[in-house]
């Protein structure tokens, strides 16, 4: 759709400069120049079909031949709600999973600490014999005396001590690389919003002034074709750039709301 405006626009475009040369205000060599930013439009356009079909090849390695569907509606909007990323952050399945790891480490270590202290035990046994006997009941009593805790029980100890201090730390260290990792994302998801918010505002209505006003200067024989074709160009550029920080903000905001939201609640 928007390669259709550009093709009606050159096309105008070369109305015009036809008329200029017409009416003697312009060289017939200005009428190639029409024709080479044709040219360039449709090797622009090239180069995206070509980006789409490789996506759509990307696409269809995961979902089939529903990545042949043409796309319909405009870009889906994940909600990005940055005050409370940070809280969720510690539930990331990442993290989570060092839960049970650290709370399986936390029982070696009382296990092995127990084996160092002192334990009893008693046990009771009722006999019923023959008639010839009595019956009999017994009681045991046993104590569980460690032996040589300084080269047995205190180095297991100080080994499941050393396992869990580990654990923690690869926690805490995949902690903060997720907190960079967030920080960056977000930060980068509030250039794209203001990179969107300026193309809409400022550098796309600016762009198509100049347009406008470098038409005018040419069509009433005071301006350059050059000068209408760069603002022209730089209007191209404009429109292509927002969509693709459009895209970006988009890619972007998705990866947090499956990283750190969805996925979090």
């Amino acid at each position: 759709m928007l390669f259709q405006d550009f093709y009606k626009e050159n096309r105008l475009l070369s109305d015009t400069v036809r008329a200029q040369i017409a009416g003697g205000r312009a060289q017939p060599a200005d009428a190639v120049t029409p024709k080479q930013e044709a040219a360039q439009l449709a090797e622009q356009q090239d180069d995206l079909i070509l980006q789409r079909a490789q996506a759509r090849a990307a696409l269809k390695r995961w979902i089939g031949s529903a990545a042949n569907d043409k796309p319909v509606g405009s870009l889906p909007e994940w909600p990005v709600d940055t005050s409370s990323y940070s809280h969720k952050l510690q539930h990331h399945p990442e993290l989570a999973a060092f839960a049970p790891m650290t709370r399986e480490a936390q029982a070696k270590v009382r296990e092995a600490v127990s084996e160092k202290q002192s334990d009893w035990s008693w046990e009771l046994d009722y006999q019923r014999r023959g008639r010839e006997f009595g019956d009999m009941v017994s009681v045991q009593f046993s104590w569980d005396l460690p032996l040589f805790p300084d080269s047995r029980q205190n180095p297991k100890i100080a080994a499941k001590q050393a396992e869990l201090s580990q654990l923690e730390a690869e926690r805490e260290a995949l902690s903060r690389e997720h907190t960079q990792q967030l920080e960056n994302e977000l930060a980068d998801y509030e250039r794209l919003s203001r990179a969107v918010r300026r193309n809409q505002e400022s550098l796309l209505p600016l762009a198509k002034e100049k347009v406008e006003l470098s038409m005018a200067s040419y069509r009433s024989g005071k301006g350059d074709l050059n000068a209408v074709v760069a603002a022209r160009r730089e209007l191209i550029e404009a429109r292509l750039k927002q969509i693709d920080v459009e895209e970006q903000r988009a890619l972007t905001s998705a990866w947090l709301y499956f990283a750190y939201g969805e996925s979090s609640q």
